[in-house]
């Protein structure tokens, strides 16, 4: 009679489950990023909206915006890439109601900071620069704070990059796939070594 070892087999099917499970929350994460990807794909295309008090941020990212700064901190420097650097003001005060980032231009090179108190600012609603850790945010699952990126730039700057749906990573189908796979190799193998067992019994 072929025995099957009990203890070996729940640890391989144990870990079979945990990878399907990961496999099946991959594809509901892929799933909800198609949604938030296609309703990007329409906010880019909708028309200017005016940031009010009571305006769902999160309901409008990539949409034309405008916004009216009453009160602006000193501008920060953030890297941008190949573009160099993001100079980043905060709006203390705005028509929002609440403190946001506006992104006025980007620079080559770190230096001087131009002098920007606020104003009317069009362009396109994103997201800021997130300084939390990776370690962090396995904890801390809030989403970046909004911002405003001007189009045109401000205070003489180079123009900013628009709006680019390319850049937003949508991996989780892949993800699904590999943790599927793995979870079928894990069987085929204890399979195989199940059956190599019983030839030597």
């Amino acid at each position: 009679m072929r025995r099957v070892p009990v203890f070996a087999t729940i640890v391989v099917l144990a870990a079979v489950a945990v990878m399907i499970a990961l496999g099946l929350w991959q594809r509901d994460r892929g799933q909800e990023k198609e949604a938030l990807i296609a309703r990007f794909a329409r906010n880019v295309d909708a028309p200017q909206l005016t940031l009010a008090r009571g305006t769902d941020l999160s309901l409008n990212q990539l949409r034309p915006v405008r916004l009216d700064c009453e009160d602006a901190a000193t501008p920060d420097l953030a890297g941008a890439g190949k573009y160099g650097f993001r100079v980043i003001a905060q709006c203390r005060r705005s028509s929002l109601g609440e403190p946001i980032a506006v992104q006025l231009g980007t620079q080559a090179r770190p230096g001087a900071l131009p002098a920007w108190k606020g104003g009317l600012v069009t362009g396109y609603l994103s997201t800021a620069p997130d300084s939390r850790s990776l370690l962090r945010l396995l904890s801390d699952h809030r989403p970046a704070p909004a911002m405003v990126v001007a189009d045109p730039p401000l205070a003489g700057l180079s123009a900013n990059p628009g709006p680019d749906l390319s850049e937003i990573p949508n991996n989780h189908r892949s993800y699904m796939v590999q943790w599927f796979a793995f979870a079928a190799i894990a069987l085929i193998i204890y399979g195989v070594a199940l059956r190599a067992r019983w030839r030597k019994a």
